[in-house]
């Protein structure tokens, strides 16, 4: 059921400014936003400066004409305002961007502003996706659902123009919501002239191209698939971040949309009308396409497909919550949920922050522009407090909840923002990719040159060689890896020599 447009003039001017202002508050609430990919980012950029003012060798920007444009925001801002400026601006910028472009798309499927879903909509602009840090397609996301609002809005008219500009900003940044934008506008174009039959036919027709698709991938690359990929469908995975405490949150919010959708009121048009096929196609491409496809053992991959899609279904999934008429408790809950949410959040971040402040003390004493390596050690042997019960299915079910829980996000790029101003990240991995801006050449003194090197320590195998050196090593020991210490390796060490100190060697 797809109801009439709505004017956005009626969108209050200064309840919009109340809700932005409460938006950006984790932006500043601690020394870093988020400990993931956002600090390789502001690493990088700085990188990119010293190449630019020719003070490092070795390595040359290339011309790409995606996937930087966050990259490009962050180096313009690091050269005059520093990197927690530019941090904190390219991020309140991104989430606004997104939010507000997300807001007006649910409300021009509405027909009017729906606020009680902005709760929601706050904690999926600080979900997986940002909180991974990939800041350029979570840019190209909030881009294209401004184009996506202004065609609910007004059919493809003069919109199709005045949306160039913004494409082409959003292709700059990532093109993968570029190519879904295209697809979802096609497909929709085409369902709302033809009878609920024939739309029917329609999906049936590109589920079975998504399937091809798949095919053809899978026998032309290496290709990921996994289980979990039916939950990220939902877009409920958005809110499972780091820890058990976000599980209530993402099951309250899951029973939260079965309660709506199977309202009396939704469970005909609204649930057959165009915008849940939107969702429900969306949802079939997160199911069947691989979530990560690389051409060969050794070489970088196009990963978290499936838990980058996730962030539109969820979006998708909350413009389908808004048919429904308006309850007071709607917003409670939502309140609610958003609470616990940022309140897990905060301390989260907050444990990011004392780490990166213990190891930007630790790289301060070595020598300027030294090269520094992360390695990860482990208990011993022998060591675990598993219960012996914990075994077949419930050991099975345990690792993937556990996996969904605790287990996809981590803060090994930490040491990149520690690293600014003062030494190198040698395992640096965005220049041994080649699909950012820096690339390396063989041999050079600041970063792997290649990603089968940078892959080495993801896999266990890295071995320090003597043209590595000197290179220091960022050692985490302990259980809960947060023990940390740095002392310069020796060539001939492996990650299964590396002594973690107080526990002896890695296992």
């Amino acid at each position: 059921m797809d109801r009439p447009a709505f004017n956005f003039s009626r969108i209050s001017g200064f309840r919009s400014i109340l809700i932005s202002a409460a938006l950006v508050v984790p932006c500043f609430w601690l020394p870093i936003v988020s400990g993931n990919d956002l600090q390789s980012h502001l690493y990088n950029a700085w990188l990119a400066t010293l190449i630019e003012n020719g003070s490092i060798h070795g390595l040359w920007i290339g011309h790409q004409s995606t996937n930087v444009l966050t990259d490009l925001l962050l180096s313009w801002l690091l050269k005059t305002f520093g990197v927690s400026v530019a941090e904190r601006v390219v991020c309140c910028a991104a989430v606004l961007i997104f939010f507000w472009g997300a807001f007006r798309f649910i409300s021009a499927v509405r027909g009017q502003a729906t606020y009680w879903v902005a709760p929601w909509l706050a904690v999926f602009s600080y979900g997986y996706v940002f909180q991974a840090g990939l800041l350029n397609y979570y840019l190209a996301c909030g881009i294209v659902f401004w184009v996506l609002a202004a065609y609910w809005k007004g059919g493809i008219g003069w919109w199709a123009v005045a949306a160039i500009p913004l494409l082409f900003l959003a292709f700059l940044a990532h093109p993968m919501p570029v190519l879904w934008l295209i697809g979802i506008v096609g497909y929709c174009w085409i369902a709302k002239r033809i009878s609920i039959r024939f739309q029917v036919a329609l999906f049936l027709v590109c589920v079975a191209a998504l399937l091809v698709i798949r095919l053809v991938l899978s026998s032309r690359y290496m290709t990921d698939w996994t289980r979990d990929q039916l939950i990220f469908a939902t877009g409920i995975d958005q809110v499972l971040l780091r820890g058990w405490h976000y599980l209530p949150v993402a099951l309250g919010l899951l029973l939260f949309c079965v309660i709506l959708l199977f309202k009396s009121e939704n469970l005909g048009d609204t649930l057959t009308g165009v915008s849940a096929q939107a969702y429900f196609l969306t949802a079939a491409a997160i199911v069947v396409i691989p979530t990560a496809i690389r051409s060969s053992t050794y070489s970088p991959s196009a990963s978290l497909i499936a838990d980058r899609l996730s962030l539109l279904s969820a979006v998708l999934l909350l413009a389908l919550l808004s048919y429904s008429p308006f309850r007071r408790w709607y917003l409670y809950a939502a309140l609610a949920g958003a609470a616990i949410f940022f309140c897990s959040l905060y301390v989260d971040v907050s444990g990011q922050a004392r780490t990166e402040t213990k190891i930007a003390s630790l790289v301060a004493a070595v020598p300027a522009d030294a090269r520094v390596v992360q390695l990860v050690g482990h208990p011993p042997q022998g060591t675990s407090s598993l219960a012996p019960w914990r075994s077949g299915l419930f050991k099975r079910f345990g690792d993937r909840l556990f996996t969904l829980c605790c287990s996809r996000l981590s803060a090994d790029h930490l040491l990149s923002r520690a690293c600014v101003g003062q030494c190198f990240d040698f395992a640096n991995y965005e220049p041994a990719t080649g699909q950012f801006r820096i690339h390396p050449e063989p041999g050079n003194a600041v970063v792997m040159s290649t990603y089968y090197e940078v892959g080495s320590i993801a896999v266990g195998n890295f071995e320090i060689k003597t043209s590595y050196l000197p290179l220091y090593g960022l050692i985490r020991c302990g259980r809960d890896r947060d023990e940390l210490s740095i002392r310069p390796l020796v060539a001939g060490e492996t990650q299964a020599t590396v002594v973690c100190p107080g526990f002896g060697t890695q296992q």
